[in-house]
């Protein structure tokens, strides 16, 4: 009897293993849950716009790496880059810009070694230095992708201490501003005719903005000199004391245009956390009260864009001085201002901040190309301080910024029959005077008209639909001025006209030492 309950036991046994073993076999044949390919940049996005990142399937996606040399003459870097050809083209090569090697810039960018897909490849330079052609062994045709691996050596220049300087790129008055310190996929413009697109390859000037790029995703590492406090792109995610000297410090992005890295041993800073979003002032010694009001304008300008225009997706914004003497320069969630703000022109801190925050909206969320058609982002920003005014301080404010700040130096123009129309290359323009007045003040006023003529409530929902139609894409002046005849109202087809200048033929875009001032007209203060 105890023989036979033993064998049952043991059948028993034995078709529980088999059971068992049956089970795990099966549980290894089922799919691993799919990996999320945008878990590593969600840090950096509110949890409300989680879903911006669905956008981004064919955006470029870089893992840079870089080491700030003690002095800081020098940047070395290693840089991954997902490149997804958008287009509808077949891409024979691709290009990348040097955008640190332009003549405005003053760097020297050299590219050590390059993989595509792990394979060697030649390369050559294009543009004055400024690009980087690299041939591809077999076409890309739409939606493939391949691996670029770069590895290069940016030579940093140094400029004057002298607070009047204006430095995007170098070191000046104890900081180092590195906007684009990496090798950057260009803009490919396609054109109507399939086949003849081409790479964005122009150089701009120091008059306006040098750089246009797709909206991409990064994930930074930075090995900096410990004493420096670094300000940048993206959301902080970690930060390691390496040794008395260096500190490694990792940004991730959500959508962003660029990554810029700006830092100075000086640095200090407050934070506000206001809808969701940690706002973070910095200030030089002896400027804390500039510094803390330049953060209650910045927050201020958040909320009040936010919920006219439409919410700030992001979790950080920064504001912090920069070496560009009394000007503003924006970048992803970083806006510069000019270190003579917090000082002798104290006066224009609040309407430079909020020029600056407002390229939040215009520029790193709706695009455009900033040599071609500089108005469509400046002239928007500029008209958005108004919209900032007139929420803190009502319409008499309002009404004296329009008469003082645009029409005014508009007016002067006019004068000098200098007045042109809107859409116009920055390159076209005879000064920096005439370049400002028309594409910041008159830009202004082309909206401030077209408030006028739509009332509050249309018009309000006309940039809001602007900002949802072509949010993390590229806009040309002829997309909009498109959107606008579709109000079939004779007063916008007039401005639209008169002011932006006739229609041209349109390319469709892809959907994903500093010069002064002219002192004849006062000048807005954008831009040198």
């Amino acid at each position: 009897m105890d023989r036979a309950v033993r064998i049952v036991g043991t059948v028993l046994w034995a078709a529980l293993l088999l059971g068992g073993l049956v089970g795990l076999a099966a549980c290894a044949l089922e799919p691993a849950p799919p990996q999320d390919p945008y878990a590593r940049y969600r840090p950096a996005v509110k949890p409300e716009f989680q879903r911006d990142f669905e956008r981004m399937d064919k955006a470029p996606r870089y893992a840079i790496s870089v080491v700030l040399t003690p002095t800081a003459e020098v940047l070395t870097g290693n840089a991954e880059v997902l490149v997804t050809n958008y287009s509808p083209d077949t891409w024979r090569y691709l290009l990348f810009r040097l955008y640190p090697s332009l003549p405005q810039y003053g760097g020297e960018m050299v590219v050590q070694s390059l993989l595509v897909n792990d394979q060697p490849t030649s390369f050559v330079y294009q543009a004055a230095n400024t690009a980087l052609r690299v041939d591809l062994a077999q076409p890309l045709p739409p939606d493939g992708r391949v691996t670029v691996r770069l590895s290069w050596r940016l030579s940093i220049p140094r400029w004057s201490d002298n607070s009047g300087v204006y430095a995007l790129f170098g070191r000046s008055q104890q900081m180092i501003s590195l906007p684009l310190f990496y090798p950057s996929l260009a803009v490919y413009e396609a054109d109507a005719r399939l086949g003849v697109g081409s790479w964005w390859q122009e150089m701009g000037t120091a008059r306006g903005d040098a750089a246009f790029n797709v909206a991409s995703l990064f994930v930074v590492t930075a090995t900096l000199p410990s004493a420096q406090v670094p300000v940048a792109s993206g959301t902080l995610v970690r930060s390691t004391v390496l040794d008395d000297l260096s500190t490694e410090y990792v940004w991730v992005t959500g959508p962003s245009r660029e990554f810029v890295l700006h830092m100075s041993p000086l640095f200090q800073a407050a934070t506000v956390e206001t809808y969701g979003t940690r706002v973070v002032s910095y200030w030089l010694p002896g400027q804390e009260a500039a510094g803390r009001a330049a953060l209650d304008y910045a927050v201020g300008a958040l909320r009040i864009y936010s919920d006219y225009f439409g919410a700030y997706p992001f979790r950080d914004l920064r504001v912090a001085p920069a070496p560009i003497n009394f000007r503003g320069m924006e970048y992803p969630q970083v806006a510069l201002l000019g270190v003579e703000l917090y000082t002798r022109f104290q006066n224009n801190l609040e309407i430079l901040t909020a020029h600056e925050v407002a390229h939040q909206w215009w520029y790193q969320i709706v695009h455009n190309d900033p040599v071609n058609a500089p108005w469509l982002d400046e002239g928007l920003a500029e008209y958005s301080v108004g919209v900032y005014f007139a929420h803190l301080r009502g319409q008499r404010a309002v009404a004296q910024l329009r008469r003082l700040r645009w029409q005014t130096p508009l007016d002067l123009l006019r004068n000098r029959d200098l007045d042109t129309t809107l859409n116009r290359a920055v390159g076209d323009f005879e000064n920096s005077s005439q370049y400002e007045t028309v594409v910041y003040g008159k830009g202004a006023l082309f909206y401030a008209r077209l408030h006028d003529i739509l009332g509050e409530r249309r018009f309000r929902r006309l940039l809001q639909d602007y900002l949802a139609t072509y949010r993390y894409e590229i806009v040309n002046t002829e997309q909009w001025r498109a959107d606008l005849k579709r109000l079939q109202l004779p007063q916008v087809d007039a401005l639209l006209d008169d002011w932006v200048g006739p229609a041209t033929p349109a390319l469709p875009l892809p959907t994903p030492s500093p010069t002064p001032a002219d002192s004849t007209v006062e000048p807005i203060g954008l831009r040198p």
